[in-house]
């Protein structure tokens, strides 16, 4: 990390970043918030697949994805950081960028899909992980499909800003992903 660069949000310990989001100002937001959840419940998934793995060996490649997916989700939080800090300026500079509109608009997308994925894993560990963990892998898959959601919104809500908002297809297309994250938390926690 260069002298003056802010850790990355992985690295924060959660009290300071419970400070940092309550914070006036830019900085780590809903976007980063939904990355973060994801990361979390890519780890709680990935501790129901690695002892999965005990019995039934496919469960570790599941454990290594998982791994990938939080990793994949800490990274996205501090790209939404900087894609937010770039659309603040690009909004007072002259002419605007329409590039930085897109940042804050694909961001969210990639937390979108990640969570999802999260999600079905969650979601398949719960109905058949252990036994003993399958409140760990019902959360695992809640908080996914809650970051997916929040996602979601935030591709609809930062599209709004960009021209022709209205005829963008990703607003619908990321309602019916976050939606069927949703149905599959749903089903694993009833």
């Amino acid at each position: 990390m260069a002298p003056g660069q802010p850790r990355p949000l992985g690295e924060v310990p959660v009290a300071t970043l419970g400070e940092a989001l309550a914070a006036k100002g830019p900085g780590p937001a809903a976007g980063s918030t939904a990355a973060i959840t994801a990361a979390l419940a890519a780890g709680l998934a990935g501790k129901v697949a690695k002892a999965a793995a005990r019995t039934d060996p496919a469960a570790l490649d599941l454990s290594h994805e998982l791994d990938g997916l939080r990793g994949r989700a800490l990274g996205l939080a501090d790209d939404d950081v900087a894609a937010f800090a770039g659309f603040l300026a690009a909004r007072t500079a002259p002419g605007g960028d329409a590039g930085a509109t897109e940042a804050i608009v694909q961001v969210p997308l990639d937390v979108l899909g990640l969570a999802v994925r999260v999600t079905e894993i969650a979601a398949a560990l719960a109905e058949h992980g252990p036994d003993a963990l399958s409140g760990d892998a019902v959360t695992a898959a809640l908080l996914a499909a809650g970051a997916a959601e929040s996602a979601s919104a935030l591709v609809g809500i930062n599209i709004a800003d960009g021209p022709d908002a209205w005829a963008d297809p990703r607003v619908e297309d990321a309602e019916e992903r976050a939606g069927e994250a949703r149905r599959l938390a749903e089903r694993a926690a009833f």
